[in-house]
């Protein structure tokens, strides 16, 4: 068989399988054909039952829709309304009688963006639930609606729109109102300056807390979340606090009120009032706590002072020198004190006569006054009058005197008792009569005294003058009184005197110079003391002057200025005496030291050692000289020269002395104390610090010498020390030291005077010097400069 053979039979039996297959898928397809169209009709019988059933339903629920409370809209897609029901109608304000309509303009103003994207979602999932917006009716109302939507197809187009509305316009304003009252609610707690909590008594917590509680309790809101009731009460529980407890486990409304002493971590002491009530949240349940808690330390202190005060006004009248009897309405006694009973001489405590009638106490006690039935008299119309009567005066039996007061006490209008007082005023009366006789004495004296006295209006007008004045001005009373002061001043006083007079209105007393013209002209010099005259009242009325004349004084003062002025030229002379001759007298004292200087140099080998000591010796005193005559310009010319007052630091001052001052290797000086800046002349200060440091260093005698300087102050002045570790000086010379020419030991450079320059530097600036010091150990220099 050839190739090609067998391929064809190979073909033809492919051929034949598929023949075989495809006469098997055509009975197979003729077969699912007729079950198609069986199934075909069955669907489309169905769709006809469905169709009329559908059709049937919406029918329905098109009249549900009609007919329910809330509004029912059908709109087409473009907004315009197709069906709605009489809710919608009346809602809206429109009937589609009138023609139809678009929702749209509806809406109100602000919403259009928000209602487009609620439209996009419609369209997206074809419905769209709880749409808020808000509407303006025909009507101009505004309203806020809750809107169900959903989309009705044709054709698995969406056709139309179908929507229930529900008007929350009412609903959402109360819940606003109700949000907004929670929050002002919110703020009260909070900010309410009492300690507000809320205990749940399921979980046992404070779920509220204000920040008053917090600062009270002195714990943040998370410690206070797992607050104890036990920790709110007292620790001793008394009845009131366990009839609470039980009345909770009875679940039972009670509300207790406690008050506790609290120490704070900061250890502050405080009183709290803590008020507990419960509230249930049904008829069976407590479910709550609600806690305020309250400061009441300063209620409490108060308190403490109402009863201290009570006690202490209680035990002042009962130990007052004041008779004190206090009846009530029906004259029964409230109280009674110690000094009544006395007065009245009833041999009892004052504690047992309280509650006693006194109804016929007037007629008890009448025998003690000398004039018996008036004293009762008048008793019986106070009584009847209730009307204050202050200050009336008794005279008993033995010669004492009272003075009585009776005073009706009233609560708001009504009358609830009285009070009586009575007073010894026995030496009172007399001390009056004898002060009356002293007034008359001392009137007398000042009537006649040698001092002028003068009383005088507020604009100047003279109301009375004693003898004195009258003598020292020459005129009689009746010719000063009603007239001014200043009728009989010189000019130039009258202006200071009536500005003096101004001052008196003023309440200021002061003294001054004028000068008078008595009445035959002569002139006098006056020095006039002057006070304010007050009136009972305290208001000032005029014034009081005492005049002392002192003319004879005057002329000794001129006098003195014009001795003064004599000294003063004097003092100057011998001041520049002083500074000529101190000049004249180192001219020939250069002279000689050259001269001896000369003669050393030039004769050194002639002379012998012995004649060039004596030349040595005749140098140094010529130096020391010298040095005397320049102490004694300078001491001189202390008060003659005029002081300057700048700010200087004296720390310069010393670092200028110690370059200036030959300071042997051996003493150290050193600054102890920072030195202040002060204002003060430079060279006297110079001078002070200078003179004390060179004794210092000239009387050291140690093998290491130390000087310190130290500064300290007090309110007035600045206090400076220079101490040193030299000789000493003993006790007795401590004085001595400072007067002029006055040395210890026989030092070269010492002259005497640099001391006494010291003292008198220091005491220009108002301050003193002075100083410790013990033989062998040292010496400490203090002076003071006022500030």
């Amino acid at each position: 068989m050839t190739e090609l053979t067998k391929k064809i039979e190979i073909l033809e039996r492919a051929l034949k399988r598929e023949k075989s297959a495809r006469r098997l898928a055509e009975a197979i397809l003729e077969r699912k054909s007729s079950e198609l169209f069986d199934l075909s009709q069955a669907l489309q019988d169905s769709n006809s039952q469905l169709q009329e059933l559908l059709s049937e339903q919406t029918s329905e629920l098109e009249g549900v829709f009609l007919n329910i409370a809330d509004p029912y809209l059908l709109i087409d897609m473009k907004g315009y309304v197709l069906k709605m029901n009489d809710a919608a109608s009346k809602m809206l304000g429109v009937n589609l009688d009138q023609g139809t309509f678009n929702v749209r303009p509806f809406i109100a103003e602000g919403q259009h963006e928000y209602n487009q994207k609620a439209f996009k979602k419609l369209i997206q999932s074809g419905f769209y639930g709880n749409y808020i917006v808000d509407i303006v009716t025909n009507n101009d109302s505004h309203k806020k609606l809750q809107i169900n939507a959903s989309l009705i197809y044709k054709n698995g187009h969406p056709i139309a729109i179908q929507g229930i509305a529900r008007d929350i316009t009412e609903e959402t304003r109360l819940k606003e109102l109700l949000e907004e009252h929670r929050i002002q609610l919110n703020i009260i707690v909070d900010n309410y300056p009492m300690g507000i909590g809320l205990i749940d008594l399921k979980t046992n917590q404070m779920v509220i807390t204000n920040q008053a509680l917090c600062c009270l309790m002195e714990r943040t809101s998370n410690e206070l979340k797992d607050v104890d009731i036990d920790d709110l009460l007292n620790a001793d529980e008394d009845e009131t606090v366990r009839e609470f407890k039980e009345k909770l486990k009875r679940s039972e409304t009670a509300t207790v009120t406690v008050e506790k002493k609290q120490v704070g971590e900061s250890g502050k002491i405080s009183w709290l009032k803590t008020l507990i009530t419960s509230v249930k949240a049904n008829e069976k349940e407590i479910t709550h706590l609600v806690v305020t808690i309250e400061d009441i330390t300063e209620e409490k202190e108060a308190k403490e002072k109402l009863k201290e005060s009570e006690n202490r006004l209680s035990t002042l009248i009962l130990n007052l020198q004041t008779g004190i009897l206090l009846e009530n309405e029906n004259r029964e006694i409230l109280l009674v004190n110690k000094q009544f009973c006395n007065m009245f001489s009833i041999p009892v405590e004052p504690e047992i006569l309280f509650g006693m009638d006194c109804s016929n106490s007037a007629n008890e006690s009448k025998g003690l006054f000398k004039e018996p039935e008036q004293f009762v008299t008048r008793i019986a119309e106070l009584l009847e009058k209730q009307e204050v009567s202050m200050g009336e005066e008794l005279e008993l039996a033995d010669g004492r005197i009272f003075e009585r007061s009776y005073i009706p006490i009233y609560l708001d209008g009504v009358y609830k008792g009285h009070l009586w007082k009575y007073n010894d005023v026995t030496y009172k009366q007399r001390y009056q009569r004898n002060l009356q006789s002293q007034k008359e004495k001392y009137s007398n004296i000042i009537a006649n005294m040698n001092l002028g006295l003068v009383e005088a209006d507020t604009h100047g007008k003279i109301l009375y003058a004693n003898n004195s004045f009258c003598e020292m001005t020459g005129y009689v009373k009746d010719e000063l009184c009603g007239n001014n002061v200043t009728d009989i001043l010189m000019p130039e006083s009258e202006v200071s005197v009536l500005q003096h007079l101004k001052d008196r209105e003023q309440g200021v007393a002061d003294s001054y110079e004028v000068k008078i013209r008595t009445k035959s002209g002569r002139k006098r010099y006056w020095l006039n003391s002057a006070a304010p005259n007050f009136d009972n009242d305290g208001k000032i009325i005029g014034s009081i002057a005492i005049q002392l004349d002192i003319t004879q004084r005057k002329k000794l003062e001129s006098q003195k200025e014009k001795l003064l002025e004599n000294l003063e030229s004097q003092n100057e002379q011998l001041n520049e005496y002083a500074h000529i001759v101190s000049h004249d007298l180192k001219s020939p004292l250069r002279n000689i030291s050259a001269l001896l200087d000369w003669t050393m140099e030039d004769f050194q080998e002639k002379l012998g050692e012995e004649s060039l000591q004596n030349l040595k010796l005749m140098q140094g005193k010529v130096e020391k000289m010298d040095h005397l005559i320049g102490n004694i310009l300078n001491y001189s010319s202390i008060e003659r020269g005029r002081l300057t007052s700048d700010q200087v630091d004296l720390n310069d001052v010393i670092r200028e002395i110690l370059e200036l001052v030959f300071i042997p290797d051996h003493i150290s000086v050193n600054t102890i104390t920072k030195l202040p800046t002060i204002a003060i002349d430079k060279t006297r200060i110079q001078q002070v610090f200078q003179n004390l440091i060179s004794n210092a260093i000239n009387y050291n005698d140690k093998e290491k010498g130390l000087i310190e300087i130290g500064y300290l102050s007090d309110d007035t002045h600045h206090i400076f020390s220079v101490k040193d570790n030299g000789v000493g000086i003993a006790e007795e010379h401590h004085e001595k030291i400072f007067k002029i020419f006055n040395t210890l030991g026989n030092h070269e450079a010492s002259t005497g005077i640099g001391l006494n320059i010291v003292k008198k530097v220091v005491d220009l600036y108002h301050g003193k010097i002075w100083l410790d010091s013990e033989l062998s150990k040292g010496t400490t220099f203090y002076f003071s400069i006022k500030k």
